[in-house]
C-alpha cells in the first residue's frame, strides 16, 4: 500500500484518534492531580582552612581543603549528621529515610557544598536543609585535625540559608497531561493504522481505486432490499448512479465490441446486490432506446427471477439442453428489457455453461438484442463465471461496501485475468448516501443525451459485421429488442 492509503486511513479514523488523545490527556491530568506536591529548599556551606598566613601555607591549605570537600559532601547524608537533625526537629523518620530526601553536591572547582532537601512541606524542607548544614559544620569540626592549640584546622561555615520555596518542583502537571495526550494520540494512530491493515473490508470507492486493479466504473448509493433504482425510484440518487455507469460502459473501450456484459460479484453472499445491479444496468440501457436481454446464468440460485417478479419455470437450461427454443424461453419484462431466467437448476451447472449450446445461445442473443447483460455467479464461488466470461465481451465485478474485502476482490480479478477474461471494471454497490465521490462523475461532454428516436438512434456499442451491414430499417425501434417475431423455429440457437 502507498503512503497515501495510510494517510487516508488516518483521516477516516480521525474521531478515534481525537477521542483517544483526549482520553490520554484527561487520564494524565487526573493522575497528576493525585500526586502530592514536592518542595525543594537548598542551603550551602563553605569549607576553608583555618591555618596558614604565608603563600605556601595557604596553597597547601587550599589543596588540603579541596581534597576533603568530597568527603564532607558524602558526610552530609550520613547518620552522624542526620541523627542530631532528627532528634532536634522531632522527625518520625530514620536516618536512611531522611537521607533519601537529601542531595549534597559540590560544584566543580569550588569548596562549597550545597545541601538540597525535598519534602512535601515547603517550610519543613527549608528547616531540614538549615539543620543539616549546621549539623555538618559541627561534625566537620569534630572530625578535622586540630592544631597545637587544640583548634580545628578546617572551618565549615553556612553561607546561604534555605528559605521556604514558593512553588513545588513536582509534579509537573502540564507535562504529565501533555504526555498522556501524546500517548493517547500515538495509540489512536496505531489503532487506526492497525484497523486499516486488519479490517480489509472495502468501505469507500477510494478503497477500490487504491488497489489499482481495473477501472472504477462508479459507485451506487445504498438502497432498500428488493428495490430496483430505475423502476422504483427513477429520480433517486441510485438511478443517477446507474446512468453514469452506463455512460462509463459505453466509453469503456471504443475500439472493442462490448455488447454482451457479464455481471459478477466477488463472493456468493453478494448475489442479491449483483442481481439488482444487472437489472438496473439493463434498465439504464433501455432508457436509451436499446433492446436489452438479461440472462440469469447463475444456475446455483441468484434470485434474479424473484427480484424481477417473473416466472422461473423455464429458462436458460431448457434452451441449452434443447427442450425449448430461445424465443419461447424469453420473458418480456419491462419496455425494452427481456429476461431469460435460469430455469431448472441442474446438479452440476458447469458443463452446461461451458457447452457449445451455451455459446450459440449467447450468439443468438447478441444478434437479436443491442445489449445482453448476463447475471453470472460469484467469481470465487465456482468456475462458472470463468466459462461465461470467455463467451461474453467482458465482466463487470460488483463489490459491496462494507462486505467485500481487498484480498477477495484482488483474487477475483486475478482469477479472471489468468484465463484471459476481460475485466471491464468494478461497480461499488451499497455506498452510504452522501459519500459518493464527485470525481466519478463524467465530463458533461460524455454525458450528452443520446437521441432515442428510431431514425436518430445512436448505438454506443460496436456491432458485428453482419449487423453493421444491415439496413437501418432492420434496427430495433426504441425500447424493442431485435428478436424476430416469426416462428419460434427461427429462434433456436
Amino acid at each position: 500500500m502507498d503512503p497515501q492509503h495510510y494517510w487516508r486511513a488516518l483521516l477516516k479514523s480521525w474521531p478515534l484518534v481525537v477521542v483517544l488523545a483526549l482520553l490520554g490527556g484527561s487520564a494524565g491530568y487526573a493522575y497528576a492531580q493525585t500526586q502530592p506536591d514536592s518542595f525543594r529548599a537548598t542551603s550551602s556551606v563553605f569549607v576553608s582552612a583555618t591555618e596558614g598566613s604565608d603563600p605556601n601555607e595557604l596553597l597547601q591549605g587550599s589543596s588540603y581543603t579541596q581534597n576533603l570537600v568530597q568527603s564532607y559532601t558524602r558526610l552530609a547524608t550520613s547518620s552522624v549528621v542526620l541523627e542530631p537533625v532528627i532528634e532536634q526537629m522531632g522527625l518520625d523518620v530514620t536516618p536512611t529515610q531522611l537521607a533519601r530526601q537529601i542531595t549534597a553536591e559540590n560544584p566543580l572547582n569550588t569548596v562549597i557544598i550545597d545541601v538540597a532537601v525535598v519534602d512535601g512541606d515547603a517550610q519543613r524542607a527549608a528547616d531540614v536543609a538549615n539543620a543539616v548544614t549546621i549539623s555538618l559544620s559541627r561534625q566537620a569540626r569534630a572530625l578535622s585535625p586540630e592544631n597545637t592549640a587544640g583548634d580545628s584546622t578546617l572551618s565549615v561555615a553556612p553561607i546561604a540559608e534555605a528559605t521556604p520555596p514558593t512553588s513545588p518542583i513536582s509534579p509537573n502537571r502540564r507535562l504529565i497531561a501533555l504526555s498522556g495526550l501524546a500517548v493517547g494520540t500515538v495509540l489512536g494512530i496505531a489503532l487506526a493504522l492497525l484497523r486499516s491493515v486488519v479490517d480489509t473490508r472495502l468501505r469507500t470507492a477510494r478503497d477500490v481505486e487504491d488497489l489499482h486493479l481495473v477501472p472504477m466504473l462508479g459507485s451506487v448509493t445504498r438502497r432498500n432490499r428488493g428495490v430496483l433504482a430505475l423502476s422504483d425510484e427513477p429520480q433517486g440518487a441510485a438511478a443517477d448512479d446507474f446512468r453514469r455507469i452506463r455512460a462509463q460502459l459505453q466509453f469503456a473501450d471504443v475500439d472493442r465490441a462490448t455488447r454482451t456484459i457479464a455481471v459478477s460479484s466477488v463472493a456468493a453472499d453478494e448475489r442479491e446486490g449483483r442481481a439488482a445491479v444487472a437489472l438496473d444496468l439493463a434498465l439504464a440501457f433501455a432508457e436509451r432506446g436499446l433492446g436489452v436481454l438479461v440472462v440469469d446464468a447463475d444456475l446455483r440460485g441468484s434470485g434474479l427471477a424473484e427480484l424481477a417478479a417473473v416466472s422461473d419455470e423455464v429458462g436458460l437450461t431448457d434452451v441449452v439442453v434443447g427442450r425449448l427454443e430461445f424465443a419461447a424461453a424469453v420473458t418480456s419484462w419491462r419496455d425494452g428489457v427481456d429476461i431469460l431466467t435460469a430455469g431448472d437448476v441442474p446438479p452440476n451447472p458447469s458443463p452446461l455453461l461451458s457447452s457449445r449450446s451455451m455459446a450459440l445461445l449467447l450468439e443468438t442473443a447478441r444478434e437479436r438484442y443491442d445489449v445482453v447483460v448476463v447475471d453470472a455467479p460469484a467469481v470465487l464461488t465456482s468456475s462458472d463465471t470463468l466459462e461465461i466470461g470467455r463467451l461474453t465481451d467482458g465482466v463487470v465485478i460488483v463489490a459491496t461496501a462494507g462486505r467485500s474485502t481487498r484480498p477477495r476482490l484482488v483474487s477475483a480479478v486475478r482469477a479472471l485475468e489468468n484465463v484471459k477474461v476481460r475485466v471491464i471494471g468494478v461497480v461499488f454497490d451499497g455506498v452510504a448516501a452522501g459519500r459518493q465521490r464527485a470525481s466519478h462523475d463524467l465530463p458533461q461532454s460524455v454525458l450528452v443525451p443520446v437521441s432515442t428516436s428510431s431514425d436518430e438512434q445512436t448505438y454506443p456499442f460496436a456491432r458485428d459485421t453482419a449487423v453493421d451491414g444491415a439496413a437501418a430499417t432492420d434496427r430495433p425501434s426504441a425500447g424493442r429488442s431485435r428478436r424476430t417475431t416469426g416462428g419460434q423455429g427461427d429462434a433456436t440457437p
